[in-house]
């Protein structure tokens, strides 16, 4: 047997656990674990002594371009390899040149030319999907031609025209089901948010605090218990995207605790940071959807991830420009979302495991396994496992490093983390068996990510 690449004496996350062992990559694959110093010739080696080896990072919420936004896809992937991403399932929108199908068709083509990982795309459905139960047939039906796992509706932005009702949803959900697709949920009441909103207006408030108080917790932990509802009415796969309240984890838990097939997710910025950033003269810099919370909903939050009632971690990346959310701007024309893909691995090390919030082996779940499984991309992805993709990521556990803009590579010159400095940092991303990147630099040049899709129905 010949090895393209051997990574030896790491401390490597196998089936719950840490072994100090050697991994043999063949054609993109793992193909041997073990003790492999009998295998010689002209084999590259990497030792890895020292080093923390676990399966490459799976974000589940990504948004690298769009919403006018720095992002490219070159960009966003590449930074996601540097900060220990191997896979990323990102979105596309409808536009007035695109339907949902078409949006979805193009993406999937951009990426294919343009990514340096594998990836898969969800659409975000509009209003004008649900005009009928013939409509939402014909959409689903296409999406699943073109391998499409999941889409995301949302219960908000009627401005935007993103919103649906519950009765749309519901129909959704019960379309979606027949195609084996999963529907995503940005669960925050419209009906909360646009008369919170007039009433701020109405008074003039128009700073980045109030931001949070247009959106209360009430509003996110309503539509995910609706949605938790009308998931075990449709029997469709659910997942809640971005929660933030102390609230919406137990709500998950206790749905699925009765049978009901939903999961949720959070992100670093609800682990990490509260909404006393808001206060800032510099507080539209951090605002994103649902807005960040009060100190008792993020220690709740890590709770949650460490009793498995939030089942993954996406960073929900978007990077805008610093002027692009300047002060002065009204909290309500300030486009929402922070940029987060390179940083959401080393930070829920960081903060997570070594301040002893999680275990490792939640750590791992949330970043990689569980997001692979919820995903259908399990046991291709997410596990270092002999047959499974060599995507790998090495962190040095005691290497500390900063979280300002110009420590990172993410486009933009948003750092809303600036302030902290990780202990624990990815030095070696390996996707599909090649080195993308290294010391904080992407070396996959010319490498191309593949799409992700699911079989048609």
């Amino acid at each position: 047997m010949s090895f393209d690449l051997i990574l030896e004496d790491g401390n490597v996350f196998l089936y719950g656990g840490l072994k100090r062992t050697s991994i043999g990559i063949i054609n993109g694959k793992i193909a041997a674990i073990g003790n492999l110093s009998d295998f010689k010739g002209n084999t590259k080696r990497i030792n890895l002594s020292g080093k923390l080896v676990i399966p490459g990072g799976v974000d589940p919420h990504t948004h690298i371009e769009g919403y006018s936004s720095a992002g490219t896809i070159k960009n966003g992937t590449e930074s996601a390899a540097i900060g220990g991403t191997t896979t990323v399932l990102d979105f596309s929108q409808a536009n007035k040149n695109e339907d949902t199908v078409a949006a979805a068709a193009s993406k999937i083509k951009r990426f294919s030319d343009s990514s340096s990982l594998d990836f898969t795309i969800k659409p975000m459905m509009v209003t004008e999907d649900f005009q009928s139960i013939d409509r939402l047939e014909a959409i689903f039906s296409q999406l699943s031609k073109l391998g499409i796992m999941a889409v995301k509706i949302f219960t908000t932005y009627k401005n935007l025209g993103r919103y649906a009702n519950n009765y749309q949803i519901l129909q959704g959900m019960n379309t979606a089901k027949k195609y084996g697709i999963m529907v995503q949920i940005h669960a925050e009441n419209n009906d909360f948010l646009e008369g919170n909103m007039e009433a701020l207006l109405a008074q003039g408030k128009t700073d980045p605090e109030y931001h949070a108080i247009s959106k209360p917790p009430v509003s996110e932990d309503v539509a995910v218990a609706d949605s938790a509802v009308m998931a075990g009415d449709s029997g469709a796969k659910v997942y809640c995207v971005h929660l933030s309240t102390k609230t919406s984890p137990e709500i998950i838990d206790d749905a699925r605790k009765h049978g009901v097939n939903i999961y949720g997710e959070t992100c670093p910025q609800y682990l990490i940071l509260d909404d006393s950033f808001l206060e800032r003269e510099d507080g539209n810099i951090y605002l994103c959807s649902p807005p960040l919370r009060k100190k008792e909903d993020i220690n709740t939050m890590w709770n949650a991830i460490s009793s498995g009632k939030i089942q993954a971690v996406g960073s929900d990346h978007v990077p805008f420009l610093a002027d692009q959310k300047k002060k002065g701007i009204p909290f309500n024309k300030v486009p929402n979302g922070i940029p987060g893909i390179e940083t959401r691995v080393p930070l829920l090390f960081s903060e997570g495991v070594q301040k002893g919030r999680i275990t490792l082996e939640k750590f791992v779940d949330v970043i990689s396994t569980s997001p692979a499984k919820i995903f259908n991309l399990y046991p291709q992805k997410g596990v270092i496992s002999i047959g499974s993709d060599a995507d790998l990521t090495v962190i040095a556990p005691e290497l500390e490093h900063g979280l300002r803009a110009e420590d990172l590579h993410m486009g933009t010159d948003i750092a809303i983390y600036s302030h902290m400095k990780t202990k624990g940092w990815p030095v070696l991303t390996i996707s599909g068996g090649e080195i993308v990147a290294e010391n904080d630099a992407f070396t996959g040049k010319g490498k191309k990510g593949h799409f992700l899709g699911k079989e048609a129905i």
